[in-house]
């Protein structure tokens, strides 16, 4: 075994494949395309349940979530309070840390080249032929959404404790808003061309402007989003693993999290000499991603009435279990007794192995 992991991309699931490295006495070296790590724009939220593979730095943690409110076409839905919990977070500053407490080299200004395997470090050119690559979204090859988010200075939200989530059934997509350190993080996500995208966060904002009071946009940034579920395997010896591999929960767009459990776990996998694919298949969040991308197909085949409908009828609860990926059964069917119609299309979906 070597005494160093190499990985690439130093997003939350090559941190998290640092973190797994060092418990097996392995140093880590992780190269990363960009002058710093965590350049993608989202909205840094983790859910507080037990599942992730490292704790969270303190100092790293800008905001604490305690509810959430979800809106369909602009109608309230769901507004639940203290049984959704999570945190907002420095995502740059905590992938530093966890790299660092790790005794991993973050290698930064370092791009991979897949046609050859290698990664060129200043102008010396260095030959990967084995390891993990946690490159994100430019090496996935599933479907894929475009998202376009805002920071936007509003004091009216300088308290703000909870996520806000407006689901456009037009759009199959939706809108947020997520407490920031500069103010709060607004973003639209969906299947729509980029430009399409800005002119609605551009009216989205506007038209909540009952929230936002004057505040005024500081900066906009857009990506691509892997939504198409899971696309495990390699390249070139290196494994794929974090959105590279699709590990973001379609629904939600929660990346954080799915991709951290994924580095963490294939890192592990790797260094016993395990197959990292069928360890990565495996998990509890695989399966949460297969349920989420059946029930985005699905929702794409209905009419944009039906979705409405369909959204509407969903309890808190289910929402809930469904957007966290804990599947909570017997939870869920408690939730559904009342509806069975509901429940029967649903559990198509939820039974997935």
């Amino acid at each position: 075994m070597s005494e160093t992991l190499n990985i690439v991309g130093a997003g939350p699931a090559g941190a998290a494949a640092a973190y797994a490295a060092q418990k097996f006495g392995i140093s880590a070296v992780v190269y990363e395309a960009n002058p710093r790590p965590a350049v993608k724009p989202c909205g840094r939220g983790v859910p507080t349940i037990s599942d992730m593979p490292f704790e969270i730095p303190r100092e790293r943690i800008i905001a604490r979530i305690r509810g959430a409110v979800l809106y369909v076409d602009g109608i309230k839905s769901v507004e639940v309070r203290g049984s959704v919990n999570g945190y907002i977070v420095d995502k740059e500053g905590m992938i530093r840390d966890i790299i660092e407490s790790s005794g991993g080299e973050l290698v930064t200004s370092a791009p991979y080249n897949p046609s050859n395997g290698t990664v060129r470090v200043g102008g010396e050119v260095r030959d990967l032929k084995s390891g993990l690559l946690a490159g994100g979204v430019a090496f996935y090859s599933g479907e894929k959404i475009q998202g376009v988010q805002a920071i936007v200075r509003a004091p009216r939200l300088d308290s703000m404790d909870y996520l806000y989530i407006d689901f456009d059934t037009k759009l199959v997509g939706y809108y947020w808003i997520f407490p920031a350190e500069e103010g709060v993080e607004i973003g639209v996500g969906g299947f729509a061309d980029p430009a399409s995208l800005r002119g609605l966060l551009d009216r989205f904002i506007e038209a909540r402007r009952d929230l936002l009071g004057n505040g005024h946009v500081l900066s906009v940034a857009g990506a691509p989003i892997a939504v198409g579920g899971l696309s495990l395997g390699s390249i070139r010896g290196l494994h794929k693993v974090g959105e590279a591999a699709g590990f973001v929960l379609p629904l939600t767009g929660e990346g954080i999290r799915p991709s951290a459990i994924s580095g963490y776990e294939a890192a592990r996998a790797y260094l016993m000499g395990q197959d990292v694919s069928e360890t990565l298949r495996s998990l509890k969040v695989s399966r949460a991603i297969r349920v989420h991308s059946s029930i985005l197909s699905a929702l794409r085949r209905l009419s944009p009435e039906d979705r409405r409908r369909f959204m509407l009828e969903i309890p808190a609860a289910v929402h809930e279990e469904v957007a966290l990926g804990t599947m909570n059964m017997g939870r869920i069917v408690r939730a559904l007794a009342a509806k069975p119609l509901l429940a029967a299309k649903l559990m198509k979906y939820i039974s997935l192995r």
